[in-house]
Order: structure tokens, then sequence, then C-alpha cells
């Protein structure tokens, strides 16, 4: 491909999980945590895990409440809901009575209005989809249609260093596959790590 795209990451957020915008608004969250839940002196410190008032998802609606709003209208159009009220979805949420389908969208929603991979990676995958708007390269495409368009003029690679690894996070594993399955059509890669032993 002319252009390719290397995302590393770590053991950054991919996605945050429906347990992480469903925390953070008790007081114990917004303080800083132990990393071995045995603090002591000159320990590293994990980040809050929320303000200790609202909720993670909560506090990402005050941030972008007239999206929140075409979230929920979308969803319910769509028919994933049964209601366009975005106070009901809140709640629906919350109490975890909404669908898988309906979780995995409230988790991207949150990925791209925040600092996380997934956010990235989308971002990245726009300039193969602008690529495949030329009227050129969908000529191009039509002779080859076993072909993703644009796949020969750009890639996106996924490096993640901890896919996998015992060290590093179940829920990113899950949402790395979310997110590839999400945009299966794109062309978007896995590499990791492979560790003998530990993957």
């Amino acid at each position: 491909p002319s252009l390719t795209q290397i995302i590393p990451a770590y053991n950054e957020v991919v996605i945050p999980s429906a347990e992480f915008l469903r925390s953070g608004a008790e007081p114990d969250d917004a303080k800083n945590g132990s990393p071995d839940d045995q603090p002591g002196l000159g320990d590293l410190t994990l980040p809050p895990q929320g303000d200790g008032v609202n909720t993670n998802l909560a506090f990402m609606i005050s941030q972008f409440p007239d999206e929140w709003v075409f979230l929920t209208k979308r969803l319910h159009a769509e028919g994933w809901i049964e209601t366009a009220e975005s106070q009901d979805l809140y709640s629906d949420f919350m109490k975890q009575r909404l669908s898988h389908e309906v979780i995995v969208e409230i988790r991207f929603w949150t990925a791209m209005r925040m600092q996380s991979v997934a956010k990235t990676v989308i971002g990245a995958l726009q300039y193969g989809r602008a690529l495949a708007s030329l009227p050129k390269i969908k000529q191009w495409y039509a002779q080859f249609p076993e072909k993703r368009v644009a796949e020969d003029h750009v890639e996106v690679i996924l490096a993640h260093q901890t896919y996998g690894h015992s060290e590093g996070s179940e829920k990113n594993d899950e949402a790395v596959q979310l997110l590839l399955e999400k945009y299966a059509d794109d062309a978007v890669y896995l590499v990791f790590d492979l560790k003998k032993g530990s993957s």
C-alpha cells in the first residue's frame, strides 16, 4: 500500500467496558489506587476510576448531551430500543436491561468521545474511506470485487503489545476483537507480540 498507518498500543483503553461506564460514582472511585492493593510509601498509583459523583457514562453524557440524544433517537429509529427517551436509555444501561448489541453501540459511542485506541484506529480508517469515494479508485476496484476498496492503497495496523498476554487486560483483548469485527470490511490488521508460555 501507498500508506501504512501503524498504531502502537500497550495497555491503553481500546473501548471502555460496560463495568467502567457504570462505575465512578462512589467517593472511593475518585481516589488514586495502589496497583497491588498494598498502599505504601513510594508506591506507583493507579488513576482514579471516576469523579466520585457521576458514573463514567453520566460524565460522558454531561459533556456531550446533544450527541447522547442523537444516539438514543438513532437506536430507537433502528428498532434496537423501545423508547426515544435519552434518560430511559441511561437508566436501562445502568440496570443492565439492554441487549448486547445496544451495549456495544454505547461503548463505541463513549470510545469516540474519550482518548481511546478505538478512536485512533477509526480515525485512521477514514483516509481509506475518503480514497474509496474517489471515482478513479471506485473504477479500479470494480475490476477486483474480491478486494476491499482501497486495500492496495492504504492499511491500518494495530500493533498491540499486550494482546493475548497474561499481563494484558482481557477486557482490552475483547475490545480489540469487537473493533476488528466492526471494521472487518476495512483494511485494518492486528499485530501482536507472541511470548512463549504467556500468550
